[in-house]
């Protein structure tokens, strides 16, 4: 399969290759529109690499074909994962659940996470996020829903079951999905809900700044601040505590996302993602120590802008569903800091488990 999409490819690029060449002859074409569509079948070998670039490096699988799976995608922070993987092991609505590792980082103390709570396992090389995650969305699960979750995502007892609740709800609406969304409390879009759920909108304006989430994420004290972060953290504790009062206060409410949204955690149908050709890739994260440097490219985008540009060009929605809640950690501007909180306040993060 892999060799005749090649081949398919190339034969498509000769063919159109000679009709533009005759039509640059005849002077019916300019050099411009040869430009133009060299750049429209990089693009199409940008796709065949999306699904191709990677390799397995180790697979450890204990599927049992749940309706809907949950896959998280690690390596950022190791130091989270005692306690972001535990509550998704209590919290994971006993769903199929695939710990995803581009690039192998911590991979001991990681398959070894997967195998005590029962999860799956797959390690991949090189460190290239979309094409690791297309590879397992395309080769691993059969799943007709698909939950996607970073390593700094804190579940609550209400996160995925009220995810699924509102993706039920709001297919028997007749809408288009294109990914449903938790609020998240460190979130430049839905931390604007989770102010006004829990009063806190006067306050954060006092303190900070008026919180409006239709701006770009760099202007924003939600992104780049951390004492903001630390202050909304203070404010979600404990996580259990909290997500009950949006499950009560929202319950069965749901937002549209009018702009780019973080894909954090979210939602959405295997068979979407497959039909646009999975994540489009920036390529391989080069490291620097702990830092995952993006290599860009010129015709690429990443996860996170190609699914909302298949969302908007498919006039899909994103939904943010406002009866469900988790915790982010921090945004990248606020991680040091935020580190340093974390392990000071993990217990904080792990006594409501007794709820």
């Amino acid at each position: 399969m892999k060799n005749s999409n090649i081949l398919n490819m190339t034969r498509s690029f000769i063919r159109t290759a000679s009709l533009f060449l005759r039509g640059t002859i005849k002077r019916e074409l300019y050099p411009y529109d040869i430009f133009m569509k060299t750049i429209h079948y990089l693009t199409l070998l940008q796709k065949h690499y999306n699904f191709h670039a990677i390799k397995i490096r180790r697979k450890y699988l204990n599927l049992k074909g749940t309706y809907a799976i949950i896959y998280v995608l690690m390596g950022l922070y190791s130091e989270l994962w005692d306690v972001s993987l535990k509550r998704i092991y209590h919290y994971n609505e006993d769903l199929d659940v695939i710990l995803v590792n581009p690039g192998g980082f911590h991979s001991d103390k990681a398959i070894n996470l997967a195998k005590s709570y029962g999860f799956s396992y797959v390690e991949l090389w090189p460190n290239n996020i979309e094409c690791a995650q297309n590879y397992v969305i395309n080769n691993v699960i059969m799943s007709p829903l698909v939950i996607k979750i970073d390593d700094d995502i804190f579940l609550t007892k209400y996160t995925i079951r009220n995810l699924i609740r509102a993706y039920k709800q709001v297919k028997e609406e007749g809408i288009d999905v294109g990914f449903l969304a938790p609020v998240l409390n460190v979130n430049n879009v839905s931390y604007v809900a989770f102010l006004k759920t829990l009063n806190l909108m006067d306050e954060y304006t006092h303190l900070f700044e008026k919180p409006i989430f239709a701006r770009n994420w760099r202007k924003q004290k939600i992104w780049y601040d951390p004492v903001v972060a630390r202050w909304i953290w203070e404010n979600s504790l404990p996580l259990n505590h909290i997500a009950q009062i949006f499950a009560k206060k929202n319950a069965g409410l749901y937002e549209y996302i009018p702009v780019r949204f973080s894909i954090s955690c979210i939602l959405f149908e295997r068979a979407f993602l497959l039909k646009h050709y999975g994540f489009s890739s920036a390529g391989p994260r080069a490291t620097k120590g702990d830092l995952h440097i993006p290599i860009r490219g010129t015709i690429v985008q990443r996860d996170e802008d190609s699914i909302n540009f298949y969302v908007d060009n498919e006039m899909h929605t994103r939904i943010l569903v406002l009866d469900s809640f988790a915790g982010h950690l921090a945004y990248f501007p606020q991680r040091e800091l935020m580190l340093r909180w974390f392990l000071k306040n993990k217990g904080k993060l792990l006594e409501d488990l007794k709820d």
